[in-house]
C-alpha cells in the first residue's frame, strides 16, 4: 500500500461525508469509512468507500433495498468484515471475572493471577484458583478476602488452602463468572505434565507466554522458554496463572515461580505444581464440558454441561441396580443462550445401595453427542443416621 495525495484523500473523505448516513443505515453496519480495497483478504491498490460490518451475509439473505452498493459516484465499495472488541488491561475490573488477570486479598498490597475458574468436587460451585501466597497473608487469617482487581470490587473469603503445595480457592460472591483465560480461550480438562510438552500461560505481568517442560518431579514441574528471543517466561505477579498445554488445552501445572536468568547461569526457568495434586488437595475440578455433584444418598445431587447454544439436551440417571431414575427435574431441556444446561434430583435413600462402593451413571446427550461420567455413592442408605 503506497501513500496517496493529499487531493486524492480530500475527494475521498468528501464522497465520505456525503453517502455516510445512506451507508450507516444499512443492517449490521457499524462503521463506514474510506480507505484500501481488499480481495481475500489482500489489497486490491483500489481506493474505496468501506462498510465495516459484522458479519457478511449472502445476497440472496437480503432484500434489494438492503444490499450494498458495487459503486457510488464512480467510487467502488468494499464491505469489510470487522468486529472490534475494546482491550482490556489485566489490571481492570473484569465482569465476568476469568483466569490471567489481577487479584489480590483486601489485607495485602502485592497482586497475583487468578488463574481460573474452577468448580467445587461436591456441589460444583464455581471457584477462584491461585496460589497460596496470593490469595492469603502468612499466618492465614479469617478476614482473608479476595478482590478483582482489588480494593472495594470484592469477590469473597478463601475457602480451602493447601500451604505445601502452594495452592487456593476463594468464593466468587455476586460476581459473574468465565472460563476463559484472557487472551487464551478455555482449558478443555486436566492432565499431568510430559517432558518435552509444549505449554501456554495468560498471567498479569507478562501475559500471554509458552515454553517447554524440561524438568518433572512428584508435585512439581519446571518449564523453559522453547524460543531463545522470547522474553521473560514470567516475572512476579504471574503466580497462580495456569500452565495448558498447547496441543489440546488440557490444564498441566499452577505456575508458583521463576528465576531471573541473569543469576542462574543464563536458564530462565519457572516452576509449578501439578494440577492434578491441586485439584486433589483442594477437592476441585476442572470442567471439560460436563460434571457431576457428589452423589449423596437422600440428598439432592447436579449434573452441568455445556454445548451449543439452544441445543437439544437429555439426561438418563442409571442407579447400581440398572434402574433407571425416574425423578423430577430431569426432563430433556435446551441449552441457554451461551451453552449452559443443568439438571437437580434427589437420590433415594435404598437400602439396597451401597454408600461408598456403588456409583450412578449420567448418560448426558447434548445437541446430538452423547456421553456417559460415573460419581460415586455418598452417606448412608437411611436419613437417621
Amino acid at each position: 500500500m503506497d501513500e496517496i495525495s493529499a487531493d486524492e484523500q480530500a475527494r475521498l473523505e468528501k464522497a465520505l461525508r456525503k453517502h455516510r448516513k445512506s451507508l450507516s443505515a444499512l443492517p449490521n453496519v457499524h462503521n463506514v469509512d474510506v480507505g484500501f480495497e481488499y480481495a481475500d483478504g489482500c489489497p486490491t491498490g483500489r481506493l474505496a468507500l468501506r462498510v465495516h460490518v459484522t458479519e457478511k451475509k449472502p445476497t440472496t439473505e437480503l432484500k434489494r433495498a438492503e444490499r450494498v452498493p458495487e459503486e457510488i459516484d464512480g467510487t467502488p465499495v468494499d464491505v469489510i468484515t470487522y468486529n472490534p472488541t475494546p482491550h482490556i488491561a489485566r489490571t481492570d475490573r473484569f465482569d465476568p471475572v476469568r483466569g490471567g488477570v489481577q487479584m489480590m486479598n483486601t489485607s495485602k498490597t502485592s497482586a497475583g493471577t487468578l488463574g481460573m475458574i474452577v468448580f467445587d468436587r461436591d456441589s460444583l460451585q464455581p471457584l477462584a484458583l491461585s496460589n497460596w501466597h496470593v490469595m492469603l497473608r502468612n499466618p492465614a487469617m479469617p478476614a482473608d478476602v479476595m478482590a478483582q482487581p482489588s480494593g472495594a470490587d470484592l469477590m469473597g473469603g478463601v475457602l480451602r488452602y493447601d500451604k505445601a503445595l502452594d495452592c487456593a480457592v476463594c468464593v466468587l460472591g455476586g460476581r459473574t463468572w468465565s472460563l476463559d483465560l484472557h487472551e487464551l480461550g478455555s482449558a478443555s480438562g486436566q492432565s499431568e505434565p510430559r517432558l518435552g510438552a509444549k505449554v501456554i500461560k495468560s498471567g498479569l505481568n507478562t501475559g500471554v507466554t509458552w515454553g517447554v517442560v524440561d524438568g518433572v518431579t512428584a508435585t512439581t514441574f519446571t518449564i523453559v522458554p522453547d524460543d531463545p528471543a522470547m522474553p521473560e517466561i514470567s516475572l512476579g505477579g504471574d503466580s497462580g496463572s495456569v500452565w495448558i498445554n498447547r496441543s489440546d488445552s488440557l490444564a498441566v501445572g499452577l505456575h508458583r515461580a521463576g528465576n531471573d536468568e541473569s543469576v542462574a547461569g543464563g536458564t530462565e526457568r519457572a516452576t509449578a505444581i501439578r494440577m492434578n495434586a491441586v485439584t486433589s488437595k483442594l477437592k476441585v475440578l476442572i470442567f471439560d464440558g460436563l460434571a457431576v455433584s457428589t452423589a449423596w444418598i437422600g440428598g439432592t445431587c447436579r449434573v452441568l454441561a455445556r454445548t451449543a447454544p439452544n441445543a437439544e439436551c437429555s439426561v438418563e440417571i442409571r442407579y447400581p441396580s440398572g434402574r433407571r431414575s425416574s425423578a423430577s427435574g430431569l426432563a430433556p431441556k435446551r441449552s441457554d443462550g451461551t451453552g449452559w444446561v443443568e439438571w437437580t434430583w434427589r437420590i433415594g435413600t435404598s437400602t439396597a445401595r451401597k454408600p461408598g462402593i456403588e456409583h450412578l451413571a449420567a448418560t448426558v446427550t447434548l445437541g446430538g453427542t452423547t456421553r456417559t461420567i460415573q460419581r460415586k455413592l455418598e452417606g448412608h442408605t437411611s436419613t437417621e443416621h
